[in-house]
């Protein structure tokens, strides 16, 4: 049995995988409650695990001593499963990223986009032959709306509704939003295609805004949950 953790932003997530697919458990905890984890991995004979951190190191300790054997974390590679990164610096791009491309890798076999909508909106752009050719990040939902709530006079106003033409502050904060992340996919996808000489890529979207964006998506688009421990499972099928 495998455990995957991700211990991102605002919580841990985890899996505990038998063989390549078959999930035995899932689960996820804020990072006020990682002494939880102890008990829920004890439900399971685990003799392997691999982790995804972009929390500060002590975390890191604390979740490594809730399980019953050593955690292996993940870092960015220049290679790793059928995946070439042409990241200048492999070092500084986020584990997560790149562990959402590895997933993008073993989910779609052609060209694909990946895009994930937490607190930042982050883009990948992946080819059919295995080439990560980069990607974006961008302010998420709330980033965005804080930001304008506390740098732009009467702005600080809850968001509305997305509409085609608003017409009051609620819903262009909201609108504008919403279409500048999923511009952002858009114009990604289209980028892709015409460095590939292919058709339009379909759209991977994982996050906790992938619902918000989703309907202002051209087809094909898919959300997936937990791209980054598919991610950490593709790792620790190859090794």
């Amino acid at each position: 049995m495998i455990l995957l953790i991700d211990a991102g932003n605002t919580r841990i997530k985890w899996a505990v995988y038998r063989g390549g697919d078959i999930q035995l458990g899932q689960g996820a905890v804020a990072h006020d409650d990682v002494t939880a984890l102890k008990a829920a991995w004890a439900a399971f004979p685990l003799r392997r695990a691999y982790g995804a951190a972009v929390v500060q190191p002590a975390l890191i300790q604390q979740i490594a001593a809730q399980a019953p054997c050593p955690i292996e974390w993940v870092r960015t590679l220049p290679a790793a499963a059928g995946v070439r990164n042409h990241y200048a610096d492999p070092a500084q791009m986020g584990v997560d990223r790149w562990l959402s491309v590895l997933a993008a890798r073993r989910l779609v076999p052609g060209d694909v986009v990946v895009a994930g909508a937490g607190t930042a909106l982050t883009i990948e752009s992946l080819t059919a032959e295995g080439d990560y050719l980069g990607g974006l990040i961008v302010p998420g939902y709330r980033l965005m709306l804080a930001s304008l709530a506390d740098n732009t006079a009467r702005l600080n106003q809850p968001a509305g509704d997305w509409r085609a033409f608003p017409t009051c502050t609620q819903d262009a904060l909201e609108t504008g939003a919403l279409e500048a992340m999923a511009g952002a996919v858009e114009r990604a996808r289209q980028r892709l295609a015409r460095h590939t000489g292919r058709m339009l890529p379909p759209v991977l979207l994982s996050g906790g805004d992938a619902d918000r964006i989703a309907p202002l998506l051209a087809s094909p688009c898919q959300i997936v949950d937990n791209l980054v421990l598919t991610g950490l499972l593709e790792v620790a099928d190859k090794t």
